[in-house]
């Protein structure tokens, strides 16, 4: 897992560096440099705490079993690695199907997130086409990416094990863009959680930086009409009928915070039942930080058994 965030104890070693220097004439050479090692030392022992303090417990041991399968779009043939585990005992249950369209694999995506299945989910996770161990190209979330999320929906619905209609779907980074674009078009999913997307491509293709175009350029030539089959915004229902939440951080230099600002404006006035939780020291990658705000909003809407239907 990520790193915890930062905290303002961060600062403790320099600011007792500088209150040392003050007095210099009060304190023998020796001493003062003594003082300054110690001091030194002290602070970064008190960072090393602050960190331990708020790092996430060991994670479960999980009973993950293959969740792989095969696409075909057009004439080509996909095969989409995947990954699943449930919580000990028998029964139905809920269950959330993360799209991997970030970094790592799909056994690792449910390994990170051994913490949901103890809540008593089935987490699945699948690598969209170029990621993980899936089979690419990844295209730039095209329609082998969607089609990809939609048949994990279908085989997550099949399962003995799963509520069919207390389903939940997330995606992180590119796994952001399908989730969406799923949202646009399937119905089945009660909750919907978006990390770090790019949701209108038409206006991210021009502010978006030199790296960011460079990797859109090697997977898809980017005119108006791939750029607008890949945009959320521009597939909006008139109405929607879920719960998403948006997680996004405004130091997002890959995609511009306004792109989470006006999906979450855009699904309001469409009937969805919009949260945003905006992390004003987030960068593209958010980690562990997006933990507390995730479970909430599991709990609340796909867990909580006074949730609607």
């Amino acid at each position: 897992m990520s790193e915890p965030p930062e905290t303002p104890r961060m600062t403790t070693a320099s600011e007792s560096e500088g209150a040392v220097r003050i007095h210099p004439r009060s304190i023998r050479k020796a001493v003062n440099a003594g003082l300054l090692v110690l001091l030194v030392i002290a602070g970064i022992t008190g960072c090393r705490r602050e960190q331990n303090t708020v790092a996430a417990p060991p994670a479960p041991k999980l009973n993950v079993q293959p969740f792989n399968f095969q696409i075909s779009s057009g004439s080509d043939e996909f095969q989409i690695e995947g990954a699943i585990a449930q919580p000990p005992g028998p029964g139905r249950r809920p269950a959330l199907m993360v799209l991997n369209g970030d970094k790592g694999n799909a056994r690792d995506c449910v390994a990170r997130n051994g913490g949901l299945v103890m809540m008593g989910l089935d987490v699945a996770c699948i690598s969209l086409p170029g990621y993980g161990k899936s089979s690419g190209p990844s295209r730039f979330v095209g329609p082998p990416s969607v089609l990809a999320a939609r048949h994990g929906l279908d085989l997550l619905t099949a399962r003995p094990d799963v509520v069919p209609d207390r389903l939940a779907v997330w995606g992180q980074g590119d796994g952001a863009v399908a989730a969406g674009l799923l949202m646009d078009s399937d119905p089945r999913p009660r909750a919907v959680i978006l990390q770090s997307g790019a949701y209108d491509m038409l206006k991210l293709w021009p502010e978006a930086q030199l790296r960011t175009k460079l990797s859109i350029l090697r997977q898809v030539w980017p005119s108006k009409r791939a750029l607008r089959d890949r945009s959320v915004v521009d597939h909006l229902p008139g109405k929607i009928d879920c719960s998403v939440l948006i997680m996004h951080g405004e130091r997002d230099r890959k995609v511009p915070l306004k792109q989470a600002e006006q999906l979450a404006a855009a699904l309001s006035k469409r009937g969805a039942r919009v949260q945003t939780c905006y992390f004003p020291d987030g960068a593209h990658d958010l980690g562990a930080t997006v933990d507390p705000p995730l479970r909430k909003f599991l709990r609340d809407n796909l867990l909580s058994p006074h949730t609607a239907s």
